[in-house]
């Protein structure tokens, strides 16, 4: 990125801690931008600030379950209103982490979906279907059980929160690592139309529209659709196509009921699906020799010398690839979502009711050059989940505030992996000593399919209490009880061609050679367990701008089941079972407003210990097989610092950093990174863990100037950016130095002229306006290759936003 961009991004940061030193202003506008740091925002911001008269009002949020002031919430949390949302075009969850330094999202493809807060979540290097994540996602209230899922166009939103750390005795599912909850906007009585087009370079072309309004005097509906289109930026050399494009389509429907004061029923139904030609990694080099000298025989290029193929240019400004297995995905899901308030009076009686289904069916080369060697390499997901929650929590001003709940939760996965071999799978794979008659009898044309079927029951109990001691301190505990069971199955199977042709030893040869790419296996497994998880918060009003507080947390990500090609019988028998995670985490933080208001300061530190952490190992006493299980102790620690300003009606700035030391404590049988050999094992005890940032910032603002009247209405000119910075972080279980991704930051700004009411807002915007390379993820297989997936180029286009 130019080094101009680079600096005008780190003066943005140190202008936000500047203001934070400046003289408070007695007077000015309430900071409802968006984007509070102490909680989301209960109604619509106005974007254009508050009138004098609302100075000192604070904004209204929900975290625990209950409208509360924002800054008397003893929570980290960051939270986005729509407008916030729509401006800085943040409409995935990827797309989120640029304002939000403690959440990292990977996502490679939407089933490979990585979603971590504080350094903890789901294994950056490991993706599987018998295990569950850390981080919660809500939507409306409903839990959504595979990270895949949350991967869906993020507009129509009242907010969007995230919350950092344990949240088991508040939310549904039990959420070790924090968790993310979306509410998009309700059904209204009054009649609304709008939304937004959207033209852009790689022919993006984008459209939000919703209208609602009543049907009847106590029945009022909502529709929203949403359809996004654009061409990829990565080049396939085989036929020409370009990669990395999606093409999405949305639609969403509510009605909500409230025949009395104290009735209200919202019912929500959505549909979803998207394509893409995901074209495959780029190629970055290969490995020649191991770090100890040692030549890394077969590698990458000798392969392609020794078939004749020419490889692309290991070059990633080029951004091309070459397959022949016309990579892509079809993915779709849908949900129905039944939400019912009853108000009793001293409290308030809500259940949650939904049915969600997630389908994910992809295809890979599974060679990553054109030669006909992996013809298809991949894993398809059916998903189905059903939830219920009842909670009942406490209205109005009393000694003792309470929030108790029930919760179920049944999921099944049907998942199909294949590993199809093509008619030069024995030339690119094996070792060119093996003799060619068994190599290519042993793979060519091998077909390996597995199918499994995970499926999980979870029960729970919650419960939380604010005691007020006094009027400046609270005392905040909570407990949850969770029973889950989990039982599955892998079935895997092998043909390919007959080998009566051989002698009797070229058949042994040949089976040994399938026997490492697969055969038949099958086996069950099951688990139950039933875990205490609870937490306890003390919190001071030392003086009317100032809270402070204290936490401590127990938290637990649940174990699972490893249905994948292990071998769990014999000698060399290793448990499909893993293990729960337990997480004890430890927080103390500061909340500060200032000014009436107009300036808000927050800081947070954390540390947070994890036993059993769910990982890969290598057994050298089952004959050095590598799987998944609990080995490692894990520790995160750090602390976060927000700061938000309006210190007049035309200037909004904000600015929030993390600090994240995350570390295995102990993880002695770790597998070794591709770049070492002769030695069964590392001991990776000490090292950083893998897709945590140790330092991250975002920072930004936005300047409005009035431009009178056009037409009788109000209008202004804005603009604003938005400046991420994460440093270097490893994508690999192994922390193999060839998947290190590099620091990088980004900036994006947007310019435009609105009118105050919202009949229309046009908008330049521009992502990544410095032309950033940066990496999604970057690794080297066991052909040596280092290949790297690209984030997004520039990207800028036009915006017309009208509301009627």
């Amino acid at each position: 990125m130019p080094k101009r961009l680079a600096s005008a991004g780190h003066t943005l940061l140190l202008a936000g801690a500047a203001l934070i030193a400046q003289p408070l202003w007695a007077q000015g506008p309430t900071i409802v931008t968006g984007s509070d740091i102490g909680g989301a925002a209960a109604s619509e911001p106005d974007v254009t600030g508050a009138d004098d008269d609302q100075a000192g009002q604070d904004i209204l949020v929900t975290a625990r379950r209950r409208t509360e002031k924002s800054q008397d919430v003893p929570i980290a949390i960051n939270a986005f209103g729509s407008a916030q949302i729509e401006s800085t075009r943040t409409y995935n969850l990827r797309d989120l982490q640029q304002l939000t330094p403690s959440l990292v999202v990977t996502n490679t493809n939407p089933r490979n979906t990585s979603i971590n807060i504080r350094g903890l979540g789901n294994n950056v290097a490991v993706y599987n279907d018998g295990l569950e994540p850390a981080v919660g996602v809500y939507l409306d209230g409903v839990y959504l059980a595979r990270p895949g899922q949350t991967v869906f166009d993020l507009a129509d939103l009242e907010r969007i929160e995230v919350l950092r750390g344990p949240q088991g005795t508040l939310f549904g599912k039990n959420t070790s690592a924090g968790a993310v909850v979306v509410t998009t906007k309700q059904p209204t009585f009054d009649f609304e139309a709008g939304g937004d087009a959207s033209l852009g370079n790689f022919d993006f072309r984008q459209l939000h529209a919703y209208v609602s309004g009543p049907l009847t005097d106590t029945l009022a509906a909502r529709l929203f659709v949403s359809k996004t289109d654009r061409d990829g930026f990565t080049r396939n050399r085989f036929d020409g196509r370009y990669g990395q494009d999606f093409h999405d389509l949305n639609l969403r429907g509510q009605l909500l009921y409230k025949p009395t004061d104290r009735l209200t029923l919202r019912v929500i139904g959505d549909w979803g699906r998207q394509r893409s030609f995901t074209a495959g990694t780029i190629l970055l080099g290969a490995i020649r020799s191991y770090d100890n000298g040692v030549t890394f025989a077969n590698n990458f290029y000798d392969r392609a010398a020794r078939l004749g193929y020419s490889a692309v240019p290991a070059d990633p400004d080029l951004r091309t690839t070459d397959v022949d297995a016309n990579p892509r995905y079809r993915m779709n899901q849908y949900g129905i979502n039944v939400t019912t308030d009853l108000d009793l009076g001293q409290a308030t009686l809500t259940s949650v009711t939904a049915f969600r289904a997630w389908n994910w069916y992809p295809h890979n080369d599974g060679d990553s050059t054109s030669l006909d060697a992996g013809t298809d390499f991949h894993q398809s997901n059916r998903q189905k989940q059903v939830s219920q929650e009842l909670r009942v929590a406490s209205n109005g001003d009393r000694r003792v505030d309470y929030v108790a709940g029930l919760y179920y939760l049944y999921q099944s996965i049907d998942a199909e992996a294949v590993n199809l071999y093509g008619s030069r799978a024995a030339d690119w794979f094996l070792a060119p000593a093996t003799n060619a008659a068994v190599g290519a009898a042993a793979l060519n044309g091998y077909d390996v399919v597995s199918h499994s079927r995970p499926v999980t029951d979870s029960y729970a109990a919650f419960a939380q209490t604010v005691w007020h001691v006094t009027r400046a301190l609270d005392l905040t505990t909570g407990l949850r009880y969770t029973y889950e069971t989990k039982s599955g199955y892998f079935d895997q199977i092998a043909t390919g061609a007959s080998l009566a042709g051989l002698s009797t030893a070229q058949q042994a040869a040949a089976q040994t050679i399938r026997s490492r790419y697969g055969l038949a296996n099958f086996y069950t497994a099951d688990t139950k367990a039933g875990r205490l998880s609870g937490q306890a918060t003390l919190s001071w009003k030392v003086a009317a701008p100032l809270l402070t507080y204290v936490t401590y947390a127990r938290g637990n990500k649940f174990g699972g089941l490893n249905l994948a090609n292990i071998t769990t019988t014999g000698q060399f028998a290793a448990n499909p079972v893993i293990k729960p995670e337990t997480i004890d985490s430890y927080e103390a933080g500061a909340k500060t407003s200032w000014a009436g208001g107009r300036l808000i300061a927050n800081v947070a530190a954390f540390w947070t210990n994890v036993r059993d952490y769910q990982t890969t190992i290598v057994d050298i006493d089952r004959n050095g097989v590598s799987f998944f299980t609990n080995a490692a102790k894990v520790r995160t620690r750090g602390f976060e610092a927000d700061m938000r300003t309006a210190p007049t009606r035309w200037l909004t700035l904000y600015g929030s950093g993390t600090y994240d030391d995350a570390r295995y404590i102990s993880y002695a049988n770790a597998p070794c990174p591709i770049e070492i050999t002769g030695q069964a094992i590392c001991d990776l005890s000490g090292r950083r863990l893998p897709g945590v940032s140790k330092w991250s910032a975002s920072a930004g603002g936005e300047i409005r100037t009035p431009l009178g009247q056009t037409q009788g209405r109000d209008t202004e000119f804005y603009l604003g950016s938005d400046y991420s910075y994460r440093s270097e972080t490893n994508t690999s279980a192994s922390l193999s130095r060839y998947s290190t991704i590099p620091a990088y930051d980004l900036v994006n700004i947007r310019l435009g002229f609105r009118t105050l009411d919202g009949l229309f807002d046009i908008q330049l915007w521009g992502r990544n306006i410095g032309d950033t390379r940066y990496f999604l993820s970057r690794g080297a297989a066991n052909t040596g290759a280092i290949t790297g997936t690209l984030g997004d180029p520039r990207t800028y286009g036009v915006t017309l936003r009208t509301r009627l």
